[in-house]
């Protein structure tokens, strides 16, 4: 994952720091206005594209994870932070790594039958995801349809990359092609993911960072998953 930032993030983190200490957080210093702002708008975003259960577990937030999310989208430190802590790459299915309140893991498809060896073709998906406190913020998927035969990857007939869900405030995520091949008897497709992250000011939202990462998945012929992650 790189990260590219310059001054402006200096300019916000300075603008943010001249709030009144009575109007921050006590646990963080996030200025409670912009607390506020940022955390209603994560409400809405859950409204309009999560879960009931995403926003029960949303209004079940007490102070301190409150303050803590609030913080990861209004304090550039914070995010770099957490930024840092997701960089490992991971192969898998299930595990999950966390950074105090805020989870990385993944999800993918099921394992499939062989069908005797026989020429067919099949799709495999895998998902990446982030979240806070079991509250799924970000998630991006690739999934790749392959001609095998027996456990054996034949031939790439295309891939997919997808933003299956973003609710992050003041955050673009996009995902694009980058690569989709067949080698060593298992098909690989891999996507660019690009999230562009930024601050409220009273001029408008104004950019601070933008990272971006490939998101690989590998599996053989048979459907099973051989690496579900970042490189």
């Amino acid at each position: 994952m790189t990260v590219a930032s310059g001054a402006i993030g200096a300019v916000i983190a300075a603008l943010m720091s001249v709030a009144p200490a009575s109007a921050a957080s006590a646990t963080t210093g996030v200025d409670a206005a912009e607390e506020t702002k940022v955390l209603t708008e994560l409400r809405q975003n859950l409204v309009r594209y999560g879960s009931s259960s995403d926003i029960a577990a949303f209004d079940a937030l007490d102070t301190a994870q409150r303050d803590e999310l609030a913080s990861y989208f209004l304090d550039p430190e914070v995010e770099q932070r957490i930024v840092d802590a997701a960089r490992t790459p991971r192969g898998g299915s299930t595990v999950s790594g966390t950074e105090t309140g805020f989870q990385w893991g993944w999800s993918g498809s099921p394992d499939q039958t062989e069908q005797d060896g026989r020429a067919s073709s099949r799709t495999t998906w895998g998902t990446q995801w982030f979240a806070f406190a079991g509250i799924k913020l970000t998630e991006t998927k690739v999934s790749e349809t392959y001609e095998y035969s027996g456990t054996t990857a034949r031939r790439m007939l295309g891939y997919s990359c997808t933003v299956v869900r973003n609710v992050q405030p003041f955050t673009q995520v996009s995902t694009s092609k980058n690569s989709g091949y067949i080698s060593g008897g298992q098909a690989t497709a891999t996507c660019k993911v690009v999230v562009n992250r930024g601050v409220p000011t009273p001029w408008g939202t104004i950019a601070w960072s933008t990272y971006s990462a490939v998101q690989r998945l590998s599996a053989r012929g048979n459907g099973a998953v051989t690496f579900n992650g970042w490189q």
